[in-house]
């Protein structure tokens, strides 16, 4: 099952169909406007532009601290949200960023309008950014079980944004992801209570690579572990029917749905 008894509330209910109804005008504009025709031709630039190479997932977990992550460097990697945040000190950046989470887009999209690297956004959040080249923005439907194979169509946010990436590797034709940094493991007042709007009352963010990844005072949805395991298990089967391969190398992270492995078995490989 994707949710539990106790998990489910009324107030769960009626947002799940409250955004099912508040994301019309964002299906009608961004099928028939003219900035969503030219965004959606712009992705589709992106299809198989990296088929049969091999890319880093880096999640926003707290066993990056654990990691020399400077050999990204040399590597196509995707960031998740605030990744940003450990570029100066971790030692390295990524080449995409992929933030789908309205939460995050609202409170720190000046910040990630100022990123010098390829972004894939919210179309719903686009009122936030100034348009610029980097930004390409993806259109989220709330499809049921689908895996989203076209980008320039749209995509299934699913639980989590791991999975919005894991779209937008396929569609530019990774063979081989490799995940870092997906702990799989929160600390939440509402933990029982997934998908909650919480508000940060602590002084460190302790679920996260970073103390102010999600500052006190700001705001956060709690996560969804049981549908991420779900949406996760899709993920794996698409690429393995297509012979690619998602590998898991998070230090101790205790998501089980993709294949283990240590990291060293990637950094001294070299992939043409």
């Amino acid at each position: 099952m994707r949710v539990k008894i106790n998990e489910i509330s009324l107030k769960r209910i009626y947002n799940a169909i409250s955004r099912r109804f508040l994301n019309l005008p964002y299906k009608v504009s961004w099928n028939f406007s003219k900035r969503g025709i030219k965004n959606r031709n712009n992705l589709t630039a992106f299809k198989d532009i990296h088929k049969g190479k091999r890319c880093y997932l880096v999640a926003n977990g707290p066993s990056l601290k654990q990691m020399n992550l400077s050999f990204l460097k040399n590597s196509i990697s995707f960031g998740l949200n605030r990744i940003y945040l450990a570029y100066d000190n971790m030692g390295f950046k990524n080449d995409y960023l992929v933030c789908v989470n309205g939460t995050v887009l609202n409170q720190f999209a000046n910040e990630i309008q100022l990123l010098k690297i390829t972004k894939f956004l919210n179309w719903e959040n686009k009122k936030y950014f100034k348009q610029e080249n980097s930004i390409n923005y993806v259109y989220k439907s709330f499809a049921g079980r689908n895996f989203g194979n076209d980008i320039s169509k749209s995509i299934n946010p699913a639980a989590t944004v791991t999975y919005a990436a894991l779209q937008i590797i396929y569609y530019m034709g990774f063979s081989e992801v490799i995940i870092i940094g997906m702990d799989h493991n929160f600390e939440s007042k509402n933990k029982n209570r997934p998908n909650e709007l919480e508000l940060r009352t602590e002084e460190v963010d302790n679920n996260h690579f970073h103390p102010n990844y999600f500052p006190k005072g700001s705001k956060w949805e709690t996560p969804d572990l049981i549908s991420s395991e779900y949406f996760y298990k899709i993920a794996r089967k698409k690429f393995e029917n297509d012979g690619r391969k998602i590998f898991d190398c998070t230090i101790k992270g205790k998501c089980q749905v993709f294949e283990k492995r240590n990291i060293s078995d990637f950094q001294n490989s070299v992939q043409n």
